[in-house]
């Protein structure tokens, strides 16, 4: 991947000049509590959200507190000119957190968000180089990566395979072997082989059902939650067995948050938050390789 010095998103008070509605469309999407609800969709995005998030998308609920994002149109092909060659693309979204605003800006959408006061805006340009719907998406999923630390979860980059009702979470770096292992499962359920929202709830720490599935597409989508059984750190091998956590796979955790690590120096005290969620959850490294079942490892490692 090649360095690319950060950028800064645009300020609160350029956002004050894009006043124009984006659309007339609203949607809300519900990932068992982590809610967003959009004004002033446009029609085309309102579409592509009710096919893509339709087991996630409700009505208007009492329940809990949505953050409320007004969708806007800024006089602009892009913010970040896209600079990639057909093929050959690595996404840029640029962030910031001043206290509890969270900004963002890619090639085709420009936001912030207010964790506090539960609002936010976004601004889209018009330049076609980067779909909206992906450039909507990757702003939903900072939105529930925001919301998840606010409300006493995180947002994994890892896979979730649901087996026996319990949820088994698997993460590490870009080809540690997610989407490998969730391809390989021959037991229970995907909820994705990307990113999972975890949540604390009363009876537990629980593994929410959600739309992002990354290249996952067999079966239908999850929904609802799961107590989580373990997570594992994935390392591929020559041969499949589980080992016992050696203190670093809190480290690798951390470095698996989207949109939030970039932020912990900032933030150190979200550090402690994450680790009072994960403390008692099983932590083991799974080594694997690639033709061998991984069932009978962790089911041996108890």
């Amino acid at each position: 991947m090649d360095a690319v010095a950060p950028l800064s998103p645009p300020s609160l008070e350029a956002f004050r000049a894009w006043t124009a509605p984006a659309g007339r469309q609203q949607a809300r999407l519900d990932i068992s509590g982590i809610a967003v609800e959009f004004e002033d969709l446009p029609a085309d995005l309102a579409a592509r959200m009710a096919a893509a998030y339709a087991p996630y998308l409700s009505g208007p609920s009492s329940a809990g507190r949505p953050l409320r994002v007004r969708m806007r149109r800024a006089p602009l092909a892009y913010f970040v000119p896209p600079g990639f060659a057909p093929g050959r693309e690595v996404y840029r979204m640029h962030t910031a957190l001043d206290g509890p605003v969270f900004r963002t800006v890619s090639y085709r959408l420009a936001s912030w968000i207010d964790l506090t006061r539960r609002e936010g805006v976004v601004a889209l340009a018009s330049g076609e180089r980067d779909p909206a719907s992906r450039a909507l998406e990757n702003f939903i999923r900072s939105c529930v990566a925001w919301l998840a630390i606010d409300s006493g979860g995180f947002f994994l980059h890892g896979a979730s395979i649901i087996r026996s009702g319990r949820s088994c979470l698997f993460y590490g770096p870009s080809g540690a072997g997610k989407s490998t292992l969730a391809a390989m499962n021959d037991e229970g359920d995907v909820i994705s082989d990307d990113l999972t929202l975890i949540l604390r709830r009363p009876d537990g720490l629980m593994a929410a059902g959600g739309p992002f599935r990354g290249t996952y597409t067999q079966g239908p989508p999850v929904v609802g939650t799961f107590p989580v059984a373990g997570f594992y750190r994935l390392r591929k091998d020559e041969r499949t067995f589980v080992r016992r956590d050696d203190g670093g796979c809190f480290a690798d955790l951390l470095g698996n948050l989207p949109f939030v690590v970039d932020q912990l120096p900032l933030r150190p005290d979200l550090i402690d938050r994450v680790r009072g969620l994960v403390e008692g959850a099983p932590f083991h490294y799974l080594h694997f390789r690639k033709d061998e079942r991984f069932w009978p490892a962790i089911d041996a490692a108890g």
